[in-house]
């Protein structure tokens, strides 16, 4: 049974806020969240004035959180004057730090106002209207007009569910559905597609990234993706869906490497939401979804789907 969704999601009027992760890592996130709007008709923003929401060097500690409140005034104002207040993040990681910003613009505090001093010096009028939300959430919004457009279907097939730690643990009273313990707002999209969602040993834990960590300390954060997966293959599923950039590296590029010390002959293919709605409402797999950037091939899956062109 899913918990109430707890928080207003707008329907429309979206302002993309671009990941540097994503950007980076698996630009296809990007292209096919971008699809999958246009495909909908919905009146968004991909802004290039946008600059990164430098949430990953608040987190490692290598940059003040002043400045990166100052520079995400800048980041909400573009958006609150686009006439497009609606911020959709793909990258959970953006989504709290701009919602961790927006708490100290809104406040009344010593860093606010040294924060504003900035911003205003800079000439930006800071306008406290706009709504942060995941793109996630705003698929699960907008799930019947995807219905309608959907050219193929998940019928048949076993998927798992991979939620980022950013959106269900920091701001963890505003999981859109479900809870921070049992997350399910993936699986209802998912499930809005035909798939068969089901459950998994170590639901909850991170994927290992760790950010930096991931480079400096591999063996650990391999071996956090290990146990990962040591409960996802106990669900035997067609594929793997994330809703983070970072996740979906650490799962993806990991698996063949962690499979085989588990002992596991299988390819779990791993796909972000944007990536894998994006394949259903008829993306091109390559031009759009990029799928030729993943490590775990994806073409088993399209030919489960039912989806033409697939490289041999």
């Amino acid at each position: 049974m899913y918990a109430t969704v707890k928080k207003e999601i707008p329907k429309d009027d979206y302002y993309l806020l671009k990941s540097c992760q994503a950007g980076s890592w698996y630009p296809s996130i990007e292209t096919s969240l971008r699809h999958v709007m246009t495909t909908m008709g919905a009146n968004f923003l991909d802004d290039p004035r946008q600059s990164s929401c430098v949430g990953c060097a608040n987190h490692i500690g290598v940059i003040p959180f002043l400045p990166i409140v100052a520079l995400n005034a800048r980041n909400m104002s573009l958006a609150s004057h686009s006439g497009r207040r609606n911020i959709v993040c793909n990258c959970p990681t953006c989504y709290s730090n701009l919602k961790d910003c927006k708490i100290i613009l809104d406040g009344d505090s010593p860093m606010r106002h040294r924060a504003m001093a900035a911003v205003e010096k800079a000439g930006i009028d800071y306008n406290d209207s706009v709504t942060i939300n995941h793109v996630a959430e705003t698929y699960l919004a907008n799930l019947e007009r995807l219905q309608s457009l959907a050219k193929y279907s998940l019928r048949g097939l076993r998927a798992v569910t991979h939620h980022g730690c950013h959106y269900t643990k920091i701001y963890y009273k505003e999981v859109a559905s479900g809870n921070f313990e049992l997350p399910t707002l993936l699986d209802r999209v998912v499930e809005g597609f035909g798939a068969k969602v089901v459950d998994y040993p170590e639901r909850s834990l991170c994927c290992g990234l760790g950010f930096h960590h991931i480079m400096l300390y591999p063996d650990y954060t391999q071996a956090v993706t290990r146990r990962k997966y040591s409960g996802i293959v106990e669900a035997n599923p067609d594929l793997l869906v994330t809703m983070c950039a970072g996740c979906t590296l650490s799962l993806d590029m990991c698996q063949e490497k962690l499979l085989r010390e588990l002992g596991v002959e299988k390819d779990i293919p791993v796909l972000n939401i944007s990536e894998l709605i994006a394949l259903l409402l008829g993306a091109d797999p390559y031009k759009v979804v990029g799928l030729d950037l993943h490590g775990v091939p994806i073409e088993p899956l399209l030919k489960k789907i039912g989806i033409p062109g697939a490289r041999e």
